[in-house]
């Protein structure tokens, strides 16, 4: 029996009956994806390293892209780093005529998060870490003046980037606000863009530059050394639903937010950004089609192209990342333990064993117009739905509940579900 906090397994069974990755216990329901993995935690040490990876994850919907990127994102925390995620949307995007790429940076800083604090709002705990490693050399840090003054000036780990000064005056108004009854609302505003007009950010702080739509990510890159410079390993971001860009109607919106993505890929493979890693998901479509997706911008489709020696095999490390359909296997093993979860959840026997659950994998893979087409996502909301429904109504048979046809008839010994129907 599984040792699971009550308080995960709860929200666990409350998202995945929902279709919705969970933020916690994917651990728990973590199957295949070997290969994908050790890709990501080798990225983790090149970012703690200084350097960084840009990718792209492709896969179609439900097989996993967001679960693959949550999974890495609390991987990410463990070891101590700092994560960023936003979903895009017609409103937030790389960049845009109305603040899109501004309310995506937004979206970012305030999921920002860290181990101590997993479901986001962490930033001012960054900041406050990074004054307190800041002042740690400094004599005297009881001292208003002489903290502030100390914190004004600009690190050399900062000192190459936009903002850079910017930053060292916010960190110092945050800190003068705070030691004196204020909360360094400004500041955080300041940090989290919330201004609308330099006007007003150089009347409330003295400084004349503001996060906008045009320079967002000169402000990621800026995180990335302050994580480092409060004492975490480095900065990890994730965006989800990027096939919204390849929806844009306008070629020229889709154009300007390509540019986008080429200009952060090229910073981190030049390493003109540091201790930064940033993965971006979406489906292929979104990525090879050549009249909308990112190979109609030849910039994008030289870098992320597959190489000559790619054919028929997976390579999981280059800038694209195609997730493969979990096997049957998989999916077998993971409904296995949704299965036990749920009667862990809610103390219940619902009577299903493997054999029930080979049926119902089968059923729902039959049922199908082709196998390739059900998802490990669709399988494990119907198998919650399914014990919700039996719950509910003890004397309800199984299988009258998942047959179109009855599976238990048309069992054929010599149909292996695990090889003939090999998704």
């Amino acid at each position: 029996m599984m040792d699971v906090p009550k308080r995960t397994l709860v929200a666990m069974m409350n998202a995945l009956s929902s279709g919705v990755v969970p933020r916690r216990g994917l651990e728990y329901i973590a199957v295949g994806r070997r290969k994908e993995t050790e890709t990501f935690i080798s990225d983790m040490e090149t970012t703690k390293e200084g350097g960084g990876a840009f990718r792209i994850i492709s896969g179609r919907y439900g097989n996993g892209k967001s679960f693959l990127m949550q999974m890495v994102r609390n991987k990410a925390m463990d070891e101590g780093f700092v994560v960023m995620d936003a979903d895009l949307s017609v409103n937030r995007r790389l960049t845009g005529g109305k603040n899109e790429g501004l309310a995506t940076y937004r979206e970012l800083v305030k999921n920002m998060a860290v181990k101590s604090k997993p479901d986001g709002g962490a930033m001012e705990s960054v900041i406050q870490d990074y004054i307190e490693r800041s002042l740690e050399s400094e004599d005297g840090t009881d001292d208003l003046e002489r903290s502030c003054s100390h914190l004004k000036m600009v690190p050399q780990n900062l000192s190459h980037l936009p903002f850079a000064k910017d930053v060292s005056i916010a960190m110092s108004e945050y800190l003068r606000d705070t030691m004196t009854d204020g909360d360094g609302s400004d500041a955080l505003r300041w940090f989290k863009g919330e201004y609308d007009t330099k006007k007003d950010s150089k009347h409330d702080l003295g400084i004349g530059n503001i996060p906008d739509d045009s320079n967002w990510y000169d402000m990621i890159k800026i995180w990335a050394e302050i994580s480092v410079l409060a004492g975490y390993k480095g900065l990890i971001v994730f965006i989800d639903e990027a096939v919204v860009l390849y929806k844009l109607q306008s070629k020229i919106s889709r154009s300007n937010n390509y540019e986008r993505m080429l200009t952060i890929l090229n910073d981190i493979m030049q390493g003109k950004a540091t201790h930064l890693s940033v993965y971006v998901c979406g489906t292929p479509e979104f990525i090879e089609d050549p009249n909308r997706g990112l190979y109609s911008y030849e910039a994008l489709r030289s870098r992320l192209s597959a190489g000559r020696y790619e054919n028929n095999v997976d390579n999981y490390m280059g800038p694209v990342m195609t997730l493969r359909p979990l096997s049957n296997e998989d999916v077998f093993v993971l409904i296995k333990t949704i299965r036990d979860l749920y009667e862990l959840r809610y103390g219940w026997q619902s009577g299903i064993d493997d054999q029930m659950l080979e049926d119902y994998l089968r059923e729902a893979i039959s049922s199908s117009v082709s196998a390739s087409l059900v998802t490990p996502r669709e399988i494990t909301r119907d198998l919650i739905s399914l014990m919700d429904t039996m719950k509910q109504n003890p004397d309800a048979p199984f299988y009258d509940l998942i047959e179109g046809r009855n599976v238990e008839a048309d069992r054929n010994p010599d149909n292996d579900l695990f090889g003939d129907l090999e998704a």
